[in-house]
C-alpha cells in the first residue's frame, strides 16, 4: 500500500503496523491523501532503541505514564475527498502537538512514534454497515 521509501525507515510492529517518527509523518500523510485514503486517527508508540515492541504508555515528566492517541470522524454527508483533506491535515495537527513541548521527561530513552490507521471509502463503507 505504501511505497518502499516510506516504510524502510519506520518501525515495524510484529502485526505489521508502522510507526514513523514525527518529521517522517508528513510525507507519509501525503501518500495516504494522494491515494484517497482517509485516517481515521493514530496514537503514540514509545520504543526503546533496538525494541522489537512497543509501549502506549508514555512516561511523564509528571504524573502518570499517559495514552496519546486522536480520530476523526466522518460529518454527516461529508463527500469522502473533504473527509479525507480533514482527516490529513488533523493528522498534521496531532503530529505537531503530541506530546507537549515540556510533557516528556527530558532524559527519556527511545523515541516516541506515530502509528496512523487509515481506510479506503469502501473499508470505511463496511465498517459503518456492520452492527454491533
Amino acid at each position: 500500500m505504501l511505497p518502499e521509501e516510506l516504510t524502510k525507515d519506520a518501525f515495524r510492529a510484529k502485526n505489521g503496523e508502522f510507526g514513523w517518527r514525527r518529521e517522517q509523518v508528513p510525507a507519509v500523510v501525503a501518500v495516504l491523501r494522494e491515494r484517497m485514503q482517509a485516517i481515521l486517527g493514530g496514537e503514540l508508540w514509545w520504543v526503546l532503541d533496538g525494541s522489537p515492541s512497543w509501549s502506549g504508555f508514555i512516561p511523564q515528566r509528571e504524573g502518570a505514564d499517559t495514552v496519546y492517541h486522536w480520530e476523526t470522524e466522518r460529518k454527516s454527508n461529508e463527500p469522502w475527498a473533504a473527509f479525507v483533506r480533514r482527516c490529513a491535515e488533523q493528522t498534521i495537527e496531532a503530529a505537531k502537538l503530541l506530546p507537549g513541548r515540556d510533557e516528556l521527561p527530558p532524559d527519556l530513552a527511545g523515541q516516541i512514534l506515530y502509528n496512523l490507521t487509515w481506510v479506503s471509502e469502501v473499508e470505511y463503507g463496511s465498517l459503518r454497515s456492520r452492527s454491533v
